[in-house]
């Protein structure tokens, strides 16, 4: 991210937050004669249900398919995916913890939209067909996500096995993959109007528990993912030989520059310095820290999944142990299908909402205290990258070069 456009981002929260302040304040002032102006969300939403599965066709497919330049590290790579997707799973699960524990939506009382219908409760013969498409229509839809990911992963891989004769495959995706997250990079301007009308409508209809559901969500989050990165972490770093409190002191700048730029990709260099101080070898880094700022988030999701139990809770929709289950394992995926750009989170939630049979009107709920929410998984998600890192350098190499 250049500074212009970093400053962009500054722009667009503060207006998103100046929209939350006067859109809670008109709501607080009008109450339910101001609901119309939930128009002004359902908009934004509208535009999210149309770009998402193309998003997710053209990032995951890219992503895959680049792989092939990859595949001569076979063991490293093999360890890197295995030791992302580990933590990511644990990260989704304390989401779900946090949700459970915390219970930031119940009391609220919204009512599900007129359309809504609540899926039956699954068996395992549904959760094993749920990720593959009963026919290619169903794949453009919010609600085949989860299948359009598991065949956009099969035709990435046929692309990647192609070599050389995948290429203008492969740069399509890439150029694909580019257009869509500056798409989304362009509704972001929205997002604040977005949060005027929301918070209006919600503020006004349903007064201070909103608010109060609000203010426990943040703290869900805050608390749980810190203790991904104190306590998950810190294990991580003293398997890879590396002392806790050298990590947490090496990896401050890159988690102040996260949180600040709600941006993985823009946080990379300094990562890097980061991780060469810690001792970690420019090979493995080199390697590990841009893969994982594509695809190693666990503060998203973590946030994906308490996000989602926080909707089932608005709107009193009880979600049981398989649909718990699958929730963590969309949340796996959608954090990985997730675009390295300030709100990339929020935008692959409609997967995660839709993977478990919720109303995506919940994303437009969360937009409101979402660059509160984004500041720290972010923080967190390009801390894991470095933690990561030294216990690979410590299964490869043995130990950590000296620390510079």
């Amino acid at each position: 991210m250049t500074f212009p456009e970093a400053r962009r981002a500054y722009y667009i929260v503060a207006a998103m937050i100046i929209a939350l302040v006067l859109g809670s304040l008109i709501g607080y002032v009008g109450g339910k004669q101001v609901q119309d102006l939930r128009i002004l969300g359902d908009i934004f939403l509208r535009i999210l249900r149309t770009i998402i599965p193309l998003l997710i066709f053209f990032t995951v497919g890219y992503a895959t398919a680049s792989f092939a330049d990859l595949r001569r590290l076979g063991r490293l790579l093999i360890l890197v995916l295995i030791i992302f997707i580990v933590t990511s799973a644990l990260a989704a699960s304390w989401g779900v913890l946090a949700g459970l524990i915390f219970r930031p939506g119940e009391g609220v009382g919204l009512k599900p939209p007129a359309e809504y219908t609540p899926p039956k409760p699954a068996t395992w013969r549904d959760l094993v067909l749920s990720f593959f498409s009963l026919d290619f229509a169903e794949l453009l839809s919010v609600g085949g996500a989860l299948k359009l990911i598991v065949f956009t992963l099969i035709f990435g891989l046929a692309v990647a096995l192609l070599g050389d004769a995948g290429a203008p495959i492969r740069s399509f995706l890439e150029a694909g993959s580019k257009v869509f997250i500056k798409i989304v990079s362009l509704i972001m301007y929205y997002a604040p109007i977005a949060v005027f009308g929301y918070s209006a409508w919600l503020i006004g209809v349903y007064g201070p528990e909103i608010v109060k559901g609000y203010v426990k969500l943040v703290a869900a989050s805050y608390t749980f993912t810190l203790f991904h990165f104190i306590v998950i972490y810190g294990l991580i770093v003293w398997l890879g030989g590396l002392n806790p409190l050298r990590y947490y002191r090496e990896q401050l700048e890159p988690f102040l520059v996260a949180f600040t730029t709600r941006s993985s990709a823009a946080t990379l260099p300094v990562n890097m310095r980061a991780a060469e101080r810690m001792g970690i070898p420019r090979d493995v880094y080199n390697m590990t820290l841009p893969i994982g700022a594509t695809v190693n988030m666990d503060g998203t999701a973590l946030y994906q999944a308490l996000s989602a139990v926080f909707v089932a809770q608005l709107f009193g929709i009880a979600l049981g142990l398989d649909k718990l289950l699958l929730l963590v394992l969309a949340a796996i995926l959608g954090s990985i299908a997730t675009a390295a750009i300030p709100g990339g989170g929020l935008i692959m939630l409609a997967f995660v909402l839709s993977t478990v049979g919720l109303p995506l009107e919940g994303i437009a709920i969360i937009l409101a205290v979402d660059p509160i929410l984004d500041a720290i998984r972010t923080a967190i998600n390009v801390s894991g990258d470095n933690a990561s890192s030294t216990l690979v350098t410590r299964i490869i190499y043995g130990r950590l070069s000296s620390p510079s």
